[in-house]
């Protein structure tokens, strides 16, 4: 006999997601379906979805297994989109695509200016704060005033 993809537990009030159902919500969050649609694939109310996620971590371990395997298919897709475009002159699209996978996998944030570096090497991180950009009338007070020091040039 197969398990039922939810399954009751005993008394009655608590339910809980079989193998199957585990299966099901992987290969849905794969499809890229949203948690709401999932928990109304497995015959139940979003809120007792939640609830099974809190107590079986299983349930979200699929679930970020699942939407894992549908942002690398869908990053395999742009990259080889962008390597195609680059390969092209005309093809102005790459630029785009190039853009929005530094945004999305990266955290670039194109025009902002950054506020500090983080580098990563030998397991150590360290980060270096940057400046703010100052007019040079802010510079100009702030040097005078003795509170910061010209650089020499």
């Amino acid at each position: 006999m197969t398990e039922a993809v939810v399954v009751r537990n005993e008394g009655g009030h608590t339910r809980r997601v079989g193998r199957a159902g585990l299966a099901t919500i992987e290969q849905m969050a794969a499809d890229g379906r949203s948690l709401a649609t999932i928990a109304k694939q497995l015959r139940v109310a979003e809120s007792t979805f939640r609830d099974i996620r809190k107590r079986q971590p299983e349930v979200e371990e699929a679930i970020n297994r699942g939407y894992a395997a549908m942002e690398d298919e869908l990053v395999d897709g742009l990259m080889a989109r962008f390597r195609k475009g680059i390969l092209d002159p005309k093809d102005k699209g790459a630029v785009t695509t190039a853009i929005f996978l530094l945004k999305t996998r990266r955290g670039y944030e194109g025009t902002k200016v950054p506020t500090h570096i983080t580098i990563n090497q030998d397991n150590r991180t360290q980060t270096i704060s940057l400046p703010s950009a100052m007019d040079m009338e802010t510079y100009m007070q702030r040097v005078t005033s003795g509170k910061a020091e010209p650089i020499p040039g």
